[in-house]
């Protein structure tokens, strides 16, 4: 019969208030009361007005040195949180609840002091709740945020190996929720008792207790399936007698040991390292045997975790070998994917052994690939495949030589990356996780022409010409083909095109100090490849060569002065003869290096320039020199230097060619 409304609103209000006095008759009705009622109930229960004040009077109540009060509250605590609804209630009632002058616990701190108490029962129920909390995922999360986490986790460890056998089952079991969540995992890692709390576990295996051997296992399992915490695991000197208990547990005649035993296998061996320990173990044989009986237990989990196993045995080559050789394992795998004998697997069962069964089986030899060209840089593959049964993970290696260029399940693939007009040679093979099967034969392909690469050491010849650059180059380094000629560019436009059997050409007809970049490109019948790195070079530069000013003075006379000059320091060629500007006109031209010009007009300044004539008609100009005349005279031009025979003085326009 439910209790009336009064009666509830009453008794809540004791516990909100900390009535110790009523305390024993309200913990009472309070463990009657969950213990005869459902979920749904409970919930409504605890939606009551009072409720949040209420649970946290129970905590509060923990801290009583009354082993008979706080074993009562541990008990309705922990009834309350196995159900979900209730469990997030709990953990959300505000901690700050406690009245002036009294402790204010929080309660996962409570549960842990109780954990030490010398009351077996308190430390079961107190290791019971704290397991029924770390059941979901939020209250995972809640313990590890708590700040006594650290000082619970070696307590828990202690107790997985005590004589309690309850006590140590609960404590196993809270480690054991914990490895389900990887931030549990962290934790556990991260402590700084955790090779202490590692080596319990592994000791609580080997004892007498199935429940904590059970739990124990299945957090050996967890851990074994993280890299850093298997590899703590591994490097216990304890670890064979680990695997000798899980070796025992196989043999249990509870379905739960068998079956967290074999779930502890299966994670020890997907790791290389782990694989090895158990084909390497001493009692590798036995474990073989009975994980393939395993595979038809009456459990069905256990029948799941056991061909699991197998099939991570079989995940490397050695586990591939050893189960082919093995007196039973393939036969008795194969028998049971026909179903013969009278047994008849699951669905989901018969499909992971029958991809055991795949992978235990050999291979065949495929025949070579068959390639096609699509362009310069890639060719299409595709071959024969393996006829399979269903759930087989046959895959496919595509060799390139000696690289494999594709692994996957497809039959056809484009291999790209190729170079041009190259010779490649391909082969095939089939593969599955654990085995290889023999290459095929060999299929041979050329790849399409390409366009080239850049030609190599292009150069210009280093001494300039008067009107004209000369470059050289050599083959490109990567011709992707058959060459069919140059293309030279000059300032970006093509000059000229030449065969394959020219290194070097001359642009001819540039003006004087003309600068230009200069690109050779190759061609094939793909077209026309890159271009060269451009290098720049120039014609003659004309202002390079000046001769010096001229000497003037007005020595000779009045009107006069008298003009000389010697050769240009840096001379552009073959000397014809030399002009004399003066005020732009020419007044001289010959081979002599003085003239004094006469009759100038009085007091006038009057400018003069040399002008160098080369045999092949460039000229160079010096700067001008100036100089007045002096005050008397007519003007008139002489030579004030010995004439060669022949040599006419009389002035001439030339043509200055830059």
């Amino acid at each position: 019969m439910d209790p009336s409304e009064e009666i509830i609103d009453e008794y809540l209000k004791y516990l909100a208030d900390r009535d110790v006095y009523r305390a024993p008759t309200v913990l009472s009705w309070f463990t009657d009361y969950i213990d005869t009622h459902n979920e749904n109930a409970i919930y409504k229960l605890l939606q009551h007005s009072m409720a949040s004040k209420a649970i946290a009077g129970l905590v509060d109540l923990l801290e009583f040195d009354d082993e008979s009060l706080t074993e009562s509250v541990v008990h309705i605590l922990g009834t309350i949180v196995e159900h979900p609804r209730c469990r997030q209630y709990v953990l959300e009632v505000p901690r700050n609840t406690a009245t002036v002058g009294q402790n204010n616990p929080t309660l996962f701190t409570a549960l842990v002091n109780m954990l030490m108490s010398d009351d077996k029962n308190v430390v079961m129920n107190s290791a019971g709740t704290i397991a029924n909390i770390a059941e979901s995922p939020e209250g995972r999360l809640w313990i590890l945020q708590q700040a006594a986490f650290d000082d619970a986790l070696p307590i828990l460890g202690v107790l997985t190996v005590d004589p309690h056998q309850w006590a140590a089952s609960n404590a196993a079991l809270v480690i054991a929720r914990l490895t389900l969540s990887q931030e549990g995992i962290v934790k556990i890692l991260s402590h700084e008792r955790c090779s202490f709390v590692l080596t319990n576990l592994c000791v609580s295996l080997c004892g007498h207790n199935p429940g904590s051997s059970m739990n124990s296992a299945f957090a050996v399992g967890r851990l074994l399936e993280r890299e850093d915490a298997r590899s703590k695991l591994l490097a216990m000197k304890n670890f064979k007698n680990t695997m000798t208990a899980l070796t025992k547990m196989l043999y249990n005649k509870e379905s739960g040991p068998r079956k967290n035993a074999c779930f502890a296998f299966s994670c020890l061996a997907n790791s290389k390292e782990g694989h090895s320990r158990l084909l390497g173990n001493v009692n590798s044989e036995l474990i073989l045997d009975q994980l393939v009986r395993l595979i038809t237990d009456p459990d069905d989990e256990t029948a799941w975790f056991a061909a699991v196993t197998l099939r991570a045995v079989s995940s490397q080559k050695e586990g591939v070998f050893r189960l082919r050789d093995h007196k039973s394992v393939f036969s008795v795998l194969k028998k049971l994917c026909k179903e013969t004998g009278g047994v008849k697997l699951k669905s989901d069962l018969l499909k992971e052994v029958k991809l055991t069964v795949e992978i235990l089986g050999k291979l065949p030899k495929l025949a070579p690939p068959i390639l096609t060209s699509i362009d310069e840089f890639s060719v299409s593959a595709r071959w024969d495949g393996v006829i399979a049964t269903p759930g087989s993970r046959t895959s496919y290696q595509l060799f390139q030589g000696c690289t494999c260029v594709y692994q996957g399940s497809k039959t056809s693939v484009k291999v790209s990356n190729l170079r041009p007009f190259t010779s490649y040679v391909f082969r095939i093979r089939a593969t599955n996780s654990s085995d290889e099967g023999p290459y095929s034969g060999p299929a041979l392909i050329t790849t399409n022409e390409g366009v080239p690469g850049p030609p190599a050491e292009v150069s210009s010849d280093g001494k300039p010409i008067h009107n004209a650059v000369k470059i050289m180059w050599s083959r490109p380094p990567s011709p992707n083909g058959t060459l069919t000629g140059y293309n030279i560019y000059a300032n970006g436009e093509r000059v000229a095109v030449v065969g394959i059997d020219k290194f070097s050409y001359t642009i001819k007809d540039q003006p004087h100090s003309k600068s230009l970049v200069i690109q050779i490109a190759a061609t094939t019948k793909a077209g026309e490849g890159e271009k060269s790195s451009p290098i720049t070079c120039s014609t003659l530069n004309l202002s390079d060569y000046p001769p010096k000013k001229p000497i003037l003075s007005t020595s000779g006379g009045s009107n006069e002065i008298n003009v000389s000059w010697i050769d240009p320091p840096k001379q552009l060629g073959l000397i014809d003869h030399y002009e004399l500007v003066m005020n732009g006109e020419v007044v001289y031209t010959g081979k002599d290096q003085g003239f004094r010009v006469s009759n100038l007009e009085p007091l006038k300044e009057y400018t003069f320039n040399i002008r160098v004539v080369t045999a092949e008609g460039y000229v160079v100009e010096s700067e001008p020199a100036k100089k007045r005349a002096g005050s008397k005279g007519n003007v008139r031009v002489s030579n004030t230097a010995k004439k060669a025979p022949g040599q006419s003085i009389a002035p001439r326009a030339l043509t200055t060619i830059f």
